[in-house]
């Protein structure tokens, strides 16, 4: 081993080695229902190509059950790309369909910078706080 193959003084030891992380690693979603019948999922992770898919399912199936409002917490999402942009209008799509109420929670920059410069913030009841 050379000094090159060594972090420089003061970085973090990256290895490239097994650097593959299986796609539930990138994003975890939690349910739960409150007293009122309200249905939140919280997102935690990068909402992206690989992941959508699976937040998309969550919330159908969450959906289909009627509650008497869906709200997505997105508080813990580090990143939201255009498929994930995708399933939230989906999302409103369909509860609008369904005539339940959707709700937001938007506390990060990684999620509102997006829905604001594509206009889609407007669509939606954007709160910071799980609270009415």
């Amino acid at each position: 081993m050379t000094t090159s193959d060594l972090p420089a003084e003061g970085q973090p030891d990256v290895s490239t080695e097994n650097t593959e992380a299986p796609f539930d690693d990138v994003i975890t979603l939690s349910t739960s229902t409150g007293e009122n019948g309200a249905v939140t999922v919280t997102v935690v992770g990068e909402v992206d190509t690989f992941t959508a898919p699976v937040l998309r399912s969550t919330l159908d199936s969450q959906l289909e059950q009627q509650p008497s409002e869906l709200v997505i917490d997105l508080s813990g999402v580090q990143f939201l790309g255009s498929a994930g942009l995708a399933v939230l209008v989906e999302t409103q799509k369909s509860a609008r369909s369904r005539e339940v109420a959707l709700r937001l929670i938007a506390t990060t920059r990684a999620v509102t910078r997006p829905l604001e410069v594509t206009g889609l913030i407007d669509l939606f009841t954007i709160a910071d706080s799980p609270a009415r």
